[in-house]
C-alpha cells in the first residue's frame, strides 16, 4: 500500500505535457486516421499515390535551383519522359545513386508504383468499353455516345500498350514481342511514345464532350428563358440545377486543361513543350487531380 501512494505521488509530481502539445498528438492522430480511410476507399491509394507524387515533382523542381543538383533533377525527367529513340532508364540507375536528393529518389520509386498499379486499369476499361458498344442508352445524346466510345477506345489503348511496355522492361514480355509490334526494334520507346498518343487522344475526347454539353445545355436554357418569356411556370429548383451544371462543367474543363499540356508534351517525338520541366507537370498533375482528392478527403471526416 505505502509502494501505491508512493507511485501515486510520484505521478502527481511528475510535470505534466503542455495542452498544446496533447492538441498536436490529437491532430496527427485524427489525421492519421483519416489518411486510412482515404487509402481504403474506393479510388483513395491512386488519388492519394497521384497527389503526393506530382507534389514531390514540384518539390524535386524546386531543389533544381541549387546547381549542385541540377543534373539529377534532369536524370529524374528523362525517367519520366521517354523519347522515340531512347529507352526509359532503369529505375534502379537512379535509385542506386548515393547522390541523388532524397526528394527525387521517391518521385521516381511513386511514380514506379503508379505504373505498376495500372497493370489492373484495363479491367475497368474493359467494362467501360463494353457497356459502350453495346448502344447508348434511350434518351441518350447519341453524339455524347460516339464521343465516350472514342475516348474509352483511346484509354483503353493508352493503358493496353503501357502495360506492355511495362511487362517487356521487366522482363516478362519477350522481346521478340516488342519486335513484332514495334517494326522490328526491341525497345519500348517507341510503344511508350503511341501510348502516350493515345493517352492524348482520350484527354481531346474531354473537350469533345464539353463543347456538346454546352451546346446542348444552352439550347435547354434558351427553351426555358421562352417559356418564362411567355409566362409559363418552371421549376422551383431549376437554378440550383443550372449552378450545379455550370460548376461541373467548369471544373470538368479545368482538369482536361491541367492534363492537356502533360499528354501534348508525352506524346511528341520533337522534343516536347519548349521549356517542360518537373515544376510544370507537378503543377499540372496537381491541379486536374485536386477535385478528386478533395472530395475524398471531406469523405473522411
Amino acid at each position: 500500500q505505502n509502494a501505491n501512494e508512493l507511485l501515486e505521488k510520484a505521478a502527481d509530481a511528475a510535470p505534466q505535457p503542455p495542452e498544446s502539445a496533447v492538441n498536436g498528438l490529437k491532430k496527427v492522430d485524427r489525421t492519421i486516421l483519416r489518411l486510412n480511410k482515404l487509402l481504403a476507399s474506393p479510388g483513395g491509394l491512386s488519388a492519394f499515390l497521384s497527389t503526393f507524387n506530382y507534389s514531390l515533382y514540384i518539390l524535386a523542381y524546386l531543389q533544381t535551383k541549387s546547381p549542385s543538383i541540377s543534373a539529377y533533377a534532369s536524370k529524374l525527367f528523362s525517367l519520366v519522359r521517354s523519347t522515340s529513340s531512347v529507352t526509359k532508364p532503369p529505375t534502379t540507375t537512379l535509385l542506386n545513386n548515393a547522390g541523388v536528393p532524397p526528394i527525387a529518389a521517391l518521385a521516381v520509386l511513386i511514380s514506379k508504383a503508379r505504373t505498376t498499379l495500372r497493370l489492373f486499369g484495363l479491367f475497368p476499361l474493359y467494362a467501360w468499353l463494353r457497356t459502350l458498344v453495346s448502344g447508348p442508352k434511350p434518351g441518350a445524346d447519341p453524339v455524347l455516345h460516339r464521343i465516350a466510345l472514342l475516348q474509352a477506345s483511346s484509354y483503353f489503348t493508352y493503358q493496353a500498350l503501357e502495360n506492355v511496355s511495362l511487362l517487356a522492361d521487366s522482363g516478362v514480355v519477350a522481346p521478340s514481342f516488342i519486335q513484332t509490334i514495334n517494326r522490328g526494334e526491341t525497345t519500348t520507346a517507341r510503344v511508350y511514345l503511341w501510348a502516350y498518343r493515345a493517352w492524348l487522344g482520350g484527354v481531346s475526347c474531354d473537350f469533345l464532350r464539353l463543347g456538346r454539353e454546352w451546346q446542348l445545355e444552352s439550347k435547354r436554357r434558351a427553351v426555358r428563358k421562352q417559356m418564362q418569356t411567355d409566362g409559363r411556370a418552371l421549376a422551383e429548383y431549376q437554378d440550383e440545377e443550372d449552378a450545379k451544371f455550370d460548376k461541373r462543367w467548369w471544373t470538368d474543363l479545368m482538369i482536361a486543361s491541367a492534363w492537356l499540356p502533360m499528354a501534348l508534351h508525352f506524346s511528341s517525338d520533337k522534343g516536347g513543350i519548349p521549356g517542360w520541366n518537373l515544376g510544370w507537370m507537378g503543377a499540372c498533375g496537381l491541379v486536374a487531380g485536386s477535385t478528386r482528392v478533395k472530395a475524398l478527403w471531406a469523405s473522411t471526416a
